[in-house]
């Protein structure tokens, strides 16, 4: 589906969602995940301290099957996540759904543009949730996203799509090098590249274009017990690829609040330590820059959005100024924090959705450094921010504490442990002791 210039510039369109009231006290929230991303559980918990009942849509081994705020589970099935998604909405009667990953998001999507008589009972808690049906490809699509971006005036690195090779010279004469190189449908830092030279862009478009093969579907089975990847091989679809021009400077992201394309509340911060130079953060700053708050703003507005969304930046060096450089469609690690007024978001859109002002809630601390739990005792211990920063750990739930103290799920089972045992292993030979590294 092509996207026209100005396909979400209409202001007076209607929402599908604007039928359905507000509820005069809180309702029921459905939270949906399929990646096993420990922030989940502190929505849950937010949402649940707010009053809210909770129901949770997520794999087995979830944090969320953890907490004791969830009111009931539901099985997600994901070769069938369509099915799966039905038979939650009709027994959760949810009064808002929250997708926690990009898969999730994209699963709504797509249940959304199925044929009307499927989808009928969920089309409208969907619209309601996520905002105005039109802008559910520009989510999905980066380039598109950031040629609105810029449509907007905000601040924003440019993006190309690239199917072929002379479409990669064609962005690589346009940005110079380094590039960056991005697929649809990835996050967390997985499916993004860097490039320094011709031979790097076009080995990246080759690698990253190419449709997942069995092997890699069956490891991330076996190794990282993580079956969604079966999906995207037995369909054989193969990611759309982008080229981004490169800015030079720290990576930042923010998250807002937002119902029916008004930004409701917003946290934005810089990242000070993240598990890999592309990936998601363990320690961040909070920070104010109007560059990021115009562009929350203005997309919000733009796109017609409701839920939770987040925007990824990189401030400049030398010059101090925020580039947009993609959104993520859904909530965020950054989402559960309670800031004080105007930097609570669960807070303040709960509100809107019971049709009361937001709670004048305290802040949960006013040191501007904070540290994840468990990301941060995971994959950065020796970081000094550790001693200073507020340590996110959700002590009011003790059994979630402990779940994850433990290894992340993924390195749980049994093949993963045994590579990681094989790697720590001396292995003796001609040369000496070398480590064995299994890629």
């Amino acid at each position: 589906m092509e996207l026209s210039v100005n396909l979400v510039s209409a202001p007076a369109m209607t929402f599908p969602s604007s039928t359905l009231p507000a509820r005069a006290q809180p309702g029921t929230v459905l939270l949906t995940s399929t990646s096993w991303w420990p922030f989940t559980a502190r929505i849950a918990i937010r949402f649940a301290s707010l009053g809210w009942r909770v129901e949770a849509l997520c794999p087995s081994g979830h944090p969320l099957r953890t907490t004791r705020v969830v009111a009931r589970l539901h099985d997600d099935a994901p070769l069938r996540p369509a099915a799966a998604l039905a038979a939650a909405i009709a027994e959760a009667r949810p009064d808002f759904i929250v997708p926690c990953d990009d898969r999730a998001c994209a699963n709504l999507h797509a249940m959304y543009e199925q044929p009307a008589t499927e989808a009928a009972p969920a089309r409208g808690i969907i619209a309601r949730s996520l905002g105005r049906p039109d802008s559910y490809p520009v989510a999905e699509r980066r380039s598109d996203l950031i040629r609105i971006a810029r449509e907007e005036g905000v601040r924003a690195a440019e993006m190309r799509p690239v199917a072929t090779s002379d479409d990669l010279d064609a962005a690589l004469e346009e940005f110079g090098l380094p590039v960056v190189l991005k697929a649809d449908g990835t996050w967390g830092g997985n499916g993004v590249a860097v490039a320094h030279t011709r031979a790097e862009a076009e080995q990246h478009r080759s690698t990253l274009g190419r449709r997942l093969d069995l092997v890699r579907a069956l490891k991330r089975l076996l190794v990282d017990r993580d079956p969604y990847h079966l999906l995207p091989w037995m369909t054989r679809a193969r990611p759309r690829l982008s080229v981004q021009r490169f800015i030079r400077g720290r990576p930042a992201n923010s998250v807002a609040a937002c119902w029916q394309g008004e930004m409701l509340a917003s946290i934005e911060v810089e990242v000070l330590r993240a598990h890999e130079p592309l990936g998601a953060s363990n320690v961040v700053r909070t920070i104010d820059h109007p560059d990021m708050t115009l562009a929350g703003e203005r997309l919000v507005r733009r796109l017609g959005l409701s839920g939770f969304c987040g925007f990824d930046f990189m401030i400049e060096d030398g010059t101090g100024h925020a580039y947009l450089i993609e959104m993520n469609p859904r909530a965020t690690p950054i989402c559960h924090l309670a800031l004080g007024p105007g930097r609570d978001p669960i807070a303040a859109l709960a509100a809107r959705l019971e049709g009361a002002p937001p709670p004048a809630t305290a802040a949960i601390t006013s040191n501007p450094v904070i540290a994840f739990f468990p990301q941060a005792w995971h994959y950065a211990p020796d970081n000094s921010s550790l001693a200073g920063g507020y340590h996110d750990v959700p002590w009011e739930d003790p059994a979630l504490v402990r779940e994850l103290t433990k290894l992340p799920y993924s390195d749980r089972g049994a093949v993963a442990r045994l590579l990681a045992r094989l790697r720590r292993l001396p292995h003796t030979g001609h040369s000496g002791a070398k480590e064995i590294v299994l890629g």
